[in-house]
């Protein structure tokens, strides 16, 4: 089979936890061709798609991870798979992206669903589910905030749009960065998301990869001492985590709408008993995982999307 990954300059990605890079190292191991395709290589004439694509081999060394053909015309048709692994933000050209591939129609598969990932926010999504989230806000009025954070003694600020925990705040009541902080967010992203804090951050937090909305594995994201942040880009550090039966319960809750969105592999975030996040355009933390498991990870969802690519081509 013939698999693309629509990923970020090659050159960037830090190969050692990389998600993507692991699904490629396992999609040649199994005899796969990989292709890849950056930001701005994806085109529409006459309702057909092609890429410019390179045809890739890859190595599980830092020095030369990627060996990179010339630079090819590829009719969408001809591949099988596309994974989309551009980093966030969700940004114009983003949706773009997801426009243009929702043009395909037997090949490739596109995974995750470009619908789906238009319709799932990865910070505004999983307020939907009140009774697993801690009390969230999402607002643009600076007096909604200041009531909620009355409330609540301490919350947490971030953007609609952020990702690998940039832009997080931690504010407490009394604190004379509180407005303004707001005011930075809110000119940054149009709303805020403001969460009720919750004291179990102190413990870290989860990271739990769901494969077709199935428990792939889970891992602990601790934070250093002096951030308050557990995302590994901030400086938090892999610990083996323990799925209890809160965690199980979430999984099991959000499984038939991620099936429904078409999200083929995601990463949610969770606190304590309560979810923080749905991660659906680039869920990360395989690498970091795989070290606490026996099984491949990376395999079963190289394997899962074989199968789907099967299925697929049979509708």
């Amino acid at each position: 089979m013939r698999f693309a990954f629509l990923i970020d300059p090659p050159e960037s990605l830090k190969i050692a936890k990389d998600t993507s890079f692991a699904l490629m190292l396992e999609a040649q191991a199994r005899g796969h061709e990989l292709l890849i395709l950056e930001r701005g290589d994806i085109s529409a004439h006459r309702g057909q798609l092609h890429f410019r694509a390179r045809v890739a081999q890859v190595k599980d060394d830092k020095s030369s991870p990627f060996t990179l053909g010339p630079y090819q015309t590829v009719a969408a048709n001809a591949i099988d798979a596309l994974f989309i692994r551009t980093d966030p933000p969700f940004d114009t050209a983003y949706l773009t992206d997801t426009w243009l591939l929702s043009m395909a129609e037997k090949k490739p598969l596109v995974l995750n669903s470009p619908a789906g990932l238009r319709t799932i926010n990865e910070k505004i999504w999983a307020a939907a589910f009140a009774d697993i989230t801690p009390e969230t806000l999402i607002t643009a009025d600076g007096a909604e905030f200041a009531d909620f954070l009355s409330r609540h003694g301490s919350v947490v600020l971030k953007p609609t749009d952020g990702f690998g925990g940039s832009a997080i705040f931690l504010i407490r009541a009394g604190d004379k960065n509180a407005a303004v902080t707001f005011e930075t967010l809110q000119r940054m992203s149009g709303y805020v998301v403001v969460q009720a804090y919750l004291s179990a951050a102190t413990e870290g937090d989860k990271r739990i990869l769901l494969l077709q909305g199935e428990i792939l594995g889970a891992v602990l994201r601790y934070h250093g001492d002096s951030d308050h942040r557990n995302n590994f880009a901030a400086g938090g550090q892999p610990r083996k985590a323990e799925l209890s039966a809160a965690d199980l319960a979430i999984c099991e809750r959000l499984k038939p709408h991620l099936q429904a969105a078409g999200i083929f592999f995601a990463g949610i975030d969770v606190i304590g008993d309560k979810l923080i996040e749905v991660n659906v355009t680039s869920p990360t933390c395989l690498r970091e995982m795989q070290q606490y498991y026996t099984e491949n990870l990376a395999q079963k969802v190289i394997i899962a999307a074989e199968e789907e690519i099967r299925k697929h081509a049979g509708n």
